[in-house]
Formats: structure tokens, sequence, C-alpha cells
């Protein structure tokens, strides 16, 4: 990127897939906080949007759910203009319906989440404690047997999609081709996980998931037991029954989403503490740290790169003028490298204290899943610690082609055991 350039050539890059796999966003996100913090970002299909870079402007957007609306218009940056024509995709149709959690507004957004947060609560976590702790020993334990592995896809995706599916007691069976439809819904552009058209894909993992779910919730109503599947078949707002798109698409979020924040800050974890070596011994050193590294982990990473939002009144924001009916994208993983916010923010530090960081959202839609997920992480960490004496790549990163979750394909690692570990159960 010229630093001669006008602001305004790079602005092609954010719903460019290919530049999050390869390119550098926190460079460009750099240089819109110093220059532009609310900057307005044309798009190759005619309908420009907000970029809202700075952890303060993107923390009030999050906290006024009324005024910026995660409805109207979705809560994901349309890649091209059929993504945002409802017509053509099933997505953006059943955002503006309201039929998932993460695109819905209140009061309906609210009861929702009262409706759904049952199994991430405390209690309900603390009961998942013994079942993460194992399978992170299982993962470890596979790991020191082969010792070596690709960690993206024999650990850090194993990980949340079994924790996950077992919260929606899902049939093992159908396990691989979720996981397959996961990836392929979340980066419908990526040659790897998508087709040669993204829309075809998105509609294609979209409609096989949600189909899937609404099947099962069939069987399992007026059966009993507390999966998300049994749940998302029995719930009711006001005494009103879930529509099928309500159960299908919040099943498809759950199965989607619940993968994303683990396993992408578990791989972008693991590699800077590779990256930085001083950062590892001193974990090693602290094990308290495991406390606070989750969080920094989350943050540093942020696996949800961006939500779109739409304001619903002309409003002030950042000493711009954002008119009804704009769009307007906040840039997590920009906010969260914003020094001017957080001190030291462009430092990766495994023992920060508590941040008002984004990287679980904020505000209403704050990450339902947050606890379980920094619950896989300290699990996964401590176990790696107690069994694993050095770890290092032995082949090129690879990440993900995806403006919203650019997360990561590929790490392959070689491991040396412990010479005095505990004993694996």
């Amino acid at each position: 990127m010229s630093a001669e350039s006008p602001l305004s050539s790079q602005d092609l890059n954010l719903t460019d897939p290919a530049f999050f796999a390869s390119g550098d966003p926190h460079a460009l996100w750099r240089r819109m906080r110093e220059e532009d913090p609310v900057h307005w970002t044309e798009t190759n299909y005619g309908r420009g949007y907000w970029s809202v870079t700075r952890l303060p402007d993107v923390r009030t957007v999050y906290t006024d759910p009324v005024l910026y609306s995660a409805q109207k218009s979705g809560a994901t940056l349309p890649l091209t203009a059929a993504f945002a024509d409802p017509a053509r995709s099933p997505s953006i149709r059943l955002a503006i319906e309201g039929a998932m959690l993460a695109s819905n507004d209140p009061p309906r957004h609210n009861k929702m989440r009262q409706v759904l947060h049952h199994r991430f609560l405390p209690n309900a976590v603390a009961r998942m404690d013994p079942f993460v702790s194992q399978l992170a020993t299982n993962l470890i334990g596979d790991l020191i047997q082969t010792g070596e592995c690709d960690f993206v896809t024999d650990i850090a995706a194993k990980l949340p999609s079994t924790v996950i599916f077992e919260i929606m007691q899902l049939p093992r069976e159908d396990w691989p081709m979720l996981f397959e439809m996961a990836n392929m819904g979340s980066a419908p552009a990526d040659a790897d996980y998508g087709a040669a058209e993204a829309l075809e894909a998105r509609t294609h993992a979209l409609r096989t998931i949600i189909a899937y779910v609404q099947d099962l919730a069939k069987k399992r109503r007026g059966g009993g037991g507390g999966g998300l599947i049994t749940i998302l078949s029995e719930a009711k707002i006001d005494g009103v029954p879930f529509t099928e798109n309500e159960i299908g698409y919040n099943g498809f979020m759950f199965i989607a989403a619940g993968q994303e924040t683990t396993r992408n800050s578990l791989t972008g974890g693991m590699l800077e503490l590779i990256r930085r070596p001083a950062e590892m011994a001193r974990l090693r050193d602290n094990r308290s740290l495991l406390t606070t590294l989750p969080d920094e982990f989350v943050r540093w990473i942020s696996p949800v790169t961006h939500v779109l939002r739409t304001a619903t009144a002309d409003a002030e924001l950042g000493g711009k003028t954002i008119r009804e009916g704009d769009w307007v994208v906040l840039w997590n993983g920009s906010a969260n490298r914003d020094t001017l916010a957080i001190a030291g923010a462009d430092e990766f530090n495994i023992g920060r204290p508590p941040t008002p960081h984004v990287g679980f959202g904020a505000g209403d839609h704050f990450c339902l899943g947050a606890l379980i997920a920094r619950l896989q992480l300290r699990h996964i960490m401590r176990v790696f610690l107690d069994h694993v004496a050095d770890i290092e790549l032995t082949g090129p990163v690879r990440r993900v082609a995806s403006h919203q979750f650019p997360g990561f394909k590929s790490m392959p690692v070689r491991v040396t055991p412990a010479a005095s570990p505990p004993k694996l159960n």
C-alpha cells in the first residue's frame, strides 16, 4: 500500500475476501484510524458504507441497537449486489425477517436471547467443564502420538466443532457434513470451501444446514432433553412458537458461528506464541496467565472481523453525519488494535488486564458463547503446556479468504513432548 495514495483508493480491499487472506488489513485500518476513523467507503456494486475503525465509535454503535439496526440490511457486509438482494439471497431475506439472533433487533432480539441462552449460562458452562477438559486431553494426546499435525484441522477446528455439536446433541455421523457446510457458509468465496460462484456456495450451505436442523427439530420436539436442537424445537416468544425459519436459521448460526471464534482465536493465538518465544516462556512460567489468555487471543485475532448495521435515523458519529438508511460497518479487527483506547493495543500480551475489546461483540449482541469459548481456550492451552515442550511450524500458514471470518485453514506444526508430563487420562 502506497503511503501517498488516497485512502479511498483502498476501499475495495474491504469487500475483497482475497485481501484478508494475503493482504494486510491491519495496516489499512491503522491508516484509517489515523486519517479518517469514520470513513465513507465505496464498493464495486454501487452501495457505499461508513467504515468505523476506532473502539469508542464502534462501541457507540454496538450499544445503540435501536439507532443502528442489525436487521434492516442484515449483519454482514455483502460481497456483491446479489448478496444484498433478498430476491436472490436467502441469507439476507432471512436476516431482514429477523429469523436469527445475530441479525435481530430489540425488543424481539432480547426475548429470543432469553430463550436461547440457557446452555451458555455460567452453571451450564460449568457442567461442560469435564467434557471439554477430556476433549482437550484427547486432542493433545493424539498430537503427542503423531508428533506433528495440521493445527487447524486436527486441533483448533475439532475442539469447538465437537463442543457445539455436543451442546446441540447432533448425531456423530453427521458431523463431517455439517463441518463442511459450515466452512462453505462462512467462507463461500474461498476456493477450498466454496464454489465457482460465492452466492451459490453460501446458499447451498445455508439451505443444507437449515433443512437438516428443521428436520431434526421435528424429530426431537416433545421428546425431552436439553440439547439446543430440542430447545429450538420447543422455543416460544410470548407464547408463540418459533417459526421454521427461526429454528433453522438459529441452528445454522450455532453450527457455523459456534466454531469460528475458538478455531481462529486458538490458531492465531498459538501462532503468535510460536513467533514470540518469550511470551510462550512467560506463560509456561506463570500458569495464572491462562485466566487472561483467552481474551487476548480473541482481541488479537478478532475472529469476527466486522458487523454491519443500518442507521434508522440521522445521527452524528466521529464528527460525521450518518443519514437514515446508511450502512455502518464496525471493523472489530481495527477497534481491537486502537492504541488510543487500549494501552499497547498493537502488542500481543497474554497478561493483559481486562479491556473493553469487541472480540466478542458488545451490548445486546455480545457473543452468547463467550464463556464456553474461554473455557475451551483455557483447557486446550493447559493441556498443551502440560504435555508439549516445544512447537514449531513445518510449512506455510494459510488463511481463509473471507472478509468476515478471515481465519486459518492450515498451520502445519511439529511438537516435542514434555520430558515428564502428567499422565494423559
